[in-house]
């Protein structure tokens, strides 16, 4: 599905909802055709015209925003400079995940089964896992993309990943937000590289452009109180973390903290997430010892400091 956004600036939907292994992209049909983002499914770009893309540009480094990267074959591809490893290394791309600590999290070594998800959809055309990208470039916090009628900055916005992007288009008030997408659920921060604090200072950025559409990679625009949405959208992250502070009354085990259920379920299948629920307590923890609030017991338990 496509949504004209302007004459020049247009949303690719999914034919399904926009979550995973799906992701929204961004059209540019100007002078010079952009792309960002590749994790709409592959019967979604046949609207648009795939193979007279100049460029196709990622918020970031996840499955569900490059798995249709292939159809763009012609297309210059390009990353914020801060990911490139993870385009093009395996072991980095792995590192970026975080699976070296899979059996600290766990209690159980990782191995190749925990890397299979249920079956994809046809429209999806790779799996899961590194897949080696070649890039044109890269770019960094500020940079420039002009198309011809319509100019773009790159906004650095980390927390969700360390090289994660937002595009601003200024004249049109357009920001284009990524996987920063002010859903209900809240923040997403399992990676190893991903960061609390850089999600609250990457929003607050956002909020601070005073955009008059919000664009993201997993909800419908917004057009209304954008800054009300998003600030909603950080009280997630304090809902948590206090959720947890709570619960820490007595000693309690990493286990005890996630059979709460106080990270909101996303609805993915696959057996990553128990492993990705636990990083982003253990995330919430970390943040909670370094403001002296809790404790973590010599047998690895977390308690609040009286």
């Amino acid at each position: 599905m496509i949504i004209a956004l302007t004459n020049q600036i247009k949303l690719v939907r999914p034919d399904a909802p926009a979550r995973f292994p799906y992701s929204n992209s961004l059209f540019i049909d100007d002078d010079k055709k952009v792309v960002i983002d590749a994790g709409a499914g592959a019967r979604a770009y046949t609207d648009i015209p795939f193979t007279a893309i100049d460029t196709l540009l990622f918020t970031h480094f996840h499955f569900d925003h490059v798995n249709c990267a292939s159809i763009f074959e012609g297309a210059a591809k390009m990353a914020g400079r801060e990911e490139i490893l993870f385009y093009q290394d395996e072991k980095k791309f792995y590192e970026a995940l975080g699976y070296q600590h899979w059996e600290e999290v766990i209690g159980s070594p990782f191995s190749g089964a925990h890397r299979q998800v249920p079956k994809l959809p046809e429209d999806v055309l790779s799996k899961p896992g590194f897949q080696k990208i070649e890039l044109a470039g890269s770019f960094q916090d500020g940079d420039c993309f002009n198309t011809g009628n319509t100019k773009f900055y790159a906004v650095h916005t980390p927390g969700h990943s360390p090289g994660h992007y937002a595009f601003f288009f200024a004249n049109e008030g357009i920001l284009y937000s990524g996987d920063l997408d002010a859903t209900k659920n809240g923040p997403w921060y399992a990676d190893q590289y991903a960061s609390i604090d850089d999600i609250f200072k990457s929003v607050e950025k956002m909020i601070a452009l005073k955009p008059r559409l919000l664009v993201s990679s997993h909800r419908n625009v917004i057009d209304k109180e954008i800054g009300k949405v998003l600030i909603m959208y950080l009280d997630v992250i304090h809902e948590r973390e206090e959720s947890i502070y709570n619960y820490l009354t007595e000693p309690r085990t990493l286990d005890d903290i996630y059979e709460q259920h106080f990270i909101y379920e996303w609805g993915f299948e696959g057996s990553n997430i128990p492993f990705w629920y636990r990083v982003m307590i253990l995330k919430h923890l970390e943040r909670l010892i370094r403001c002296g609030e809790v404790i973590r017991t010599e047998d690895n338990k977390y308690i609040r400091k009286l």
